[in-house]
């Protein structure tokens, strides 16, 4: 049997492929992107079987640009999701002491998650890029206490750092959620807990997303998140709508039905099991050698 190939995208501070085995375990073949969107085209086209993308953080909120290619791409649903506990870390040249830092290389998203640490540290000066792989291979390679770079643990399976300062994070519970994507949508049992995902555009009218959402309150669902993005008409505007509820309600047909009747369009993104921490998958990454902190 083939294994999976789930496309991610490959920012080692963004967590998708610790993501990507929580969703469909270890024995996958992982194809790392550099863009959100590439993730989902190649998901579209066939070229990868599944995909993962961080939709939002407790720290930073919605990721936009994810909640952007998932709209862009209709061929697209959400089959899974799943929760990665967001550590950061400060990894130096092997045997590299905090003391001895005084550069450090971080993407500017990384370094919203992480501000007290480097307030604590003033000393050390933060160069800010677009690409944490490529200032991992730097690091290493220059091999001088005197550089380090923001990232996950992850980059300890591929090069030769040491871990200098662990959970630089901001709050030690920082988690991102993320979807899986398919291009095909999936039975489930009924009885399961199950969150569903609309895309909901709505008439430029007084009180045109409270009609949209009435459906909701009248059956008694509970709206988990509500997100709002551009759909690049000027002033108008495209809804992420979640609720959940258990697969198999008769009632959900009927709340879709009568929310489309509301809006102007209602994509269903798709329904999809509700993460829970008895579900994540052992990536096999918290032992051993990649755990040590100097």
């Amino acid at each position: 049997m083939e294994r999976l190939r789930i496309a991610y995208q490959q920012e080692l501070s963004a967590f998708g492929e610790e993501a990507a085995h929580q969703l469909w375990g270890g024995d996958v073949e992982l194809v790392p992107f550099r863009d959100f969107a590439d993730v989902t085209s190649a998901v579209a086209s066939g070229a990868v079987d599944r995909g993962a993308l961080p939709i939002e953080h407790t720290i930073l909120g919605s990721v936009q640009s994810s909640h952007d290619a998932i709209d862009a791409t209709p061929e697209i649903v959400a089959v899974a999701e799943t929760v990665v506990q967001s550590h950061l870390c400060l990894l130096g040249a092997l045997d590299s002491p905090l003391s001895a830092v005084g550069d450090v290389f971080c993407h500017p998203v990384a370094l919203s998650q992480c501000s007290k640490f480097f307030r604590t540290n003033s000393k050390i000066t933060v160069h800010t890029v677009l690409d944490t792989d490529a200032s991992v291979v730097d690091v290493e390679n220059l091999a001088d206490p005197q550089f380090a770079v923001v990232s996950s643990r992850v980059a300890l399976l591929s090069h030769q750092l040491t871990v200098v300062a662990a959970d630089i994070q901001d709050r030690p519970d920082a988690q991102t959620r993320f979807v899986g994507i398919s291009r095909t949508r999936q039975s489930l049992p009924d009885g399961t807990p199950v969150r569903t995902t609309l895309l909901i555009t709505v008439g430029d009218v007084p009180g045109a997303l409270l009609h949209a959402l009435e459906p909701l309150a009248s059956h008694g669902v509970n709206l988990r998140r509500l997100e709002g993005r551009p759909t690049g008409e000027p002033w108008s505007y495209r809804f992420f709508v979640e609720f959940d509820h258990e697969s198999g309600d008769t009632g959900i047909e009927a709340l879709i039905t009568e929310i489309a009747a509301t809006g102007r369009d209602v994509r269903w993104l798709g329904t999809y099991p509700r993460w829970n921490a008895g579900r994540r998958g052992s990536i096999g990454w918290r032992s051993g050698a990649i755990d040590t902190v100097r």
